[in-house]
């Protein structure tokens, strides 16, 4: 497989799709891909983000989430800030799906990449309990073709939480062939809170053999957890995985089964928020 390390290219060499902010990958060019640029305070590009609205079913949240600007905005130097906001007892915060999907395809590789910070989570201090940022994906067949979820897949590439403390998990969704729920493959490790990280999944396709293909968890280019074909253990279930559109997520949840409620000591506002400077979809070459 090749190493996800990143390679900047010349600008005269890139792409009209490529910022010089989304670095390249040695072997793959970038399909999509969105460096939040704009003017400070700025929306989102919704050609490219759709903008949920409204309360999560999932996981027992509190938070609504809105497109305002007080919620997600850019930075004016490349980023976007999801911010969660406490107002009159009600926690807000934003979500943001990409328009565009992607599917590995046979013999080829796909990456899911972002770079993104996180406060610094060491010691899971009060402040942040219930806090929940995340960047993860969902099959598409959930929103085209009324695929309900787990079946439709989900591919949880970083999340945070105050009980995780410094470490971040990996973990796929998908549906049994019996009908329940799989959520037992999940893999961990250790990063520096607070600091800007490259979190990556990588789908690998490129063997004919399905059961020696892989998925793969990356942090700052080096591998922390692979699930292969042959490990999930029935062709339908790694399907539902690794050959289906994907879209992309970015949120900040608050509440819930998951992290737990915040508190009357967690932090509302721009020290609690996730940042985000580049999200990209890769293909092999």
């Amino acid at each position: 497989m090749p190493p996800i390390a990143a390679l900047l290219l010349p600008l005269w060499s890139l792409l009209p799709i490529i910022s010089a902010s989304v670095p390249m990958l040695a072997g793959f060019s970038v399909v999509w891909s969105d460096d939040f640029q704009g003017d400070h305070y700025a929306g989102v590009d919704t050609a490219k983000w759709n903008q949920f609205v409204g309360r999560s079913d999932n996981n027992a949240e509190l938070e609504f989430y809105t497109p305002r600007t007080n919620n997600v905005h850019l930075s004016g130097d490349g980023q976007v800030y999801i911010v969660p906001t406490l107002s009159n007892g009600t926690w807000y915060s934003a979500r943001l799906e990409s328009v565009a999907s992607q599917a590995c395809d046979e013999g080829r590789a796909m990456v899911f990449q972002a770079s993104l910070w996180v406060p610094d989570l060491t010691g899971s201090p009060p402040e942040f309990a219930g806090l929940w940022p995340a960047f993860w994906a969902l099959g598409n067949d959930l929103r085209t073709d009324g695929v309900l979820w787990p079946e439709c897949g989900e591919w949880d590439i970083f999340e945070a939480t105050n009980k995780l403390g410094d470490m971040n998990q990996g973990t796929l969704h998908f549906q049994n062939a019996d009908g329940s729920h799989n959520d037992s493959f999940h893999g961990r490790t250790v990063y520096t809170t607070g600091q800007y990280h490259t979190w990556a999944l990588e789908v690998d396709r490129r063997s004919s053999d399905w059961t020696k293909q892989a998925v793969t968890w990356y942090l700052d280019d080096t591998a922390f957890y692979t699930v292969t074909g042959a490990q999930i253990g029935g062709f339908q279930e790694w399907t539902q995985l690794a050959d289906r559109p994907y879209y992309i997520i970015l949120n900040m949840a608050i509440g819930g089964d998951y992290p737990g409620d915040p508190t009357s000591q967690t932090l509302s506002g721009f020290d609690a928020s996730m940042r985000v400077e580049y999200v990209a979809i890769y293909k092999s070459d």
